[in-house]
């Protein structure tokens, strides 16, 4: 895939790199070098100038319908989106109130209730305009409840840990970790300590162009 903005020259240059169901994969690179704009254009915010994607190994992503990529790709962004609402609704939506129980199980299931059970009502804990009553980390497990509920067949993590504190981030990876078999992950990261640990494959994204580690 090779693309450039408006009136700019090429940002990625032919690159190509492959993501299959039970693996996390890290892309790495400085800011600026077009880690972000991999992530949008896969999500199909943006097109690619050249070359193809593929889903499922031999479905075009130009073939998907916007609607139907979003069922099948989950996104966590390093800046979250927060409304004002419960922690539960920001997680689950309509199904706060129409599947409680349900997204209950989840939670409990998946491992994020210890961190929902320190907030100060629980999941019940109004979160304020655009969460201001939480902290940046607390706002980044919201937002990887809310992405894994919906059951994503592909994940993307967009230095979605940043905020968090050395003990939440640690119990997430392990839970990706735990995870990874009912989903491709691809975790976008400047942390090396998190490549090395925790990726099956790394792709250095360098001058437009992808190399592997």
């Amino acid at each position: 895939v090779a693309f450039r903005f408006p009136g700019r020259k090429q940002l990625i240059h032919n690159i190509s790199l492959s993501i299959q169901k039970g693996e996390i994969v890290a892309l790495m690179g400085e800011n600026g070098s077009g880690k972000s704009t991999i992530s949008q254009i896969i999500q199909k915010h943006y097109q690619a100038e050249a070359g193809q994607i593929t889903i499922n190994c031999n479905t075009p992503l130009s073939e998907i319908s916007l609607s139907s990529c979003r069922k099948l790709i989950s996104v966590v962004p390093q800046n979250v989106h927060i409304f004002n609402g419960t922690v539960l609704e920001n997680i689950a939506f309509d199904d706060a109130f129409i599947n409680t129980q349900k997204v209950l199980l989840f939670i409990n299931q998946i491992g994020f209730a210890p961190f929902i059970d320190c907030l100060p009502q629980s999941y019940s804990t109004l979160v304020g305009e655009e969460g201001i009553n939480l902290s940046g980390g607390q706002k980044q497990i919201i937002a990887i409840a809310r992405a894994l509920y919906h059951k994503p067949q592909f994940l993307i993590l967009d230095e979605a840990t940043s905020a968090m504190d050395k003990q939440s981030e640690k119990h997430i990876l392990n839970m990706l970790v735990q995870l990874k078999k009912e989903m491709g992950i691809l975790f976008i990261t400047h942390k090396l300590h998190i490549l090395k640990s925790l990726c099956d494959k790394i792709y250095i994204l360098e001058n437009g162009v992808i190399s592997t580690s």
